[in-house]
């Protein structure tokens, strides 16, 4: 059976649906619930949720901080994985959608330091690394800013 995967409007249920990996869950339980979050981060910004056929697989979008300029965030589920090259494709035309659609001009994403994968990922999305910001984190990791001017 094909599995068809869709970019559709992130809603807060969404988030309840991911089975989020451990140290994401962990890091975030630290925050407020992941109901609480996903309300915050939808009215922040435009979301969006990768779905494979009814099953949410990652969720993520863009804070917006002023006009032209916001913060990356995801929340990839475990299963994220196992179609990484079709999210990560999805991830460039989000990026494209928050430039034509939003009006964006600056995107950045912090990553946490111990998160190899993450890094990748923002690389692929054509950001590049600024900085290192130690304590960071709301476990007080350190995590590395990834930026780019669109």
């Amino acid at each position: 059976m094909t599995q068809i995967f869709q970019l559709i409007p992130f809603r807060p249920e969404h988030a309840a649906g991911l089975r989020l990996r451990p140290e994401a869950d962990s890091a975030l339980a630290l925050l407020a619930p992941v109901s609480e979050l996903a309300r915050a981060y939808v009215a922040a910004g435009p979301a969006w949720t990768f779905m494979a056929g009814s099953w949410p697989l990652v969720c993520g979008g863009a804070v917006r901080f002023w006009p032209g300029v916001g913060e990356l965030w995801c929340w990839a589920g475990e299963e994220a994985g196992l179609w990484s090259v079709g999210f990560a494709r999805q991830g460039r035309r989000v990026l494209a959608y928050l430039r034509g659609l939003h009006g964006f001009h600056r995107l950045q994403a912090h990553v946490r330091e111990s998160d190899p994968q993450a890094a990748r990922f923002a690389e692929f999305l054509g950001l590049r690394l600024e900085g290192r910001c130690p304590g960071f984190g709301p476990d007080a990791s350190t995590h590395l800013l990834y930026g780019r001017y669109l």
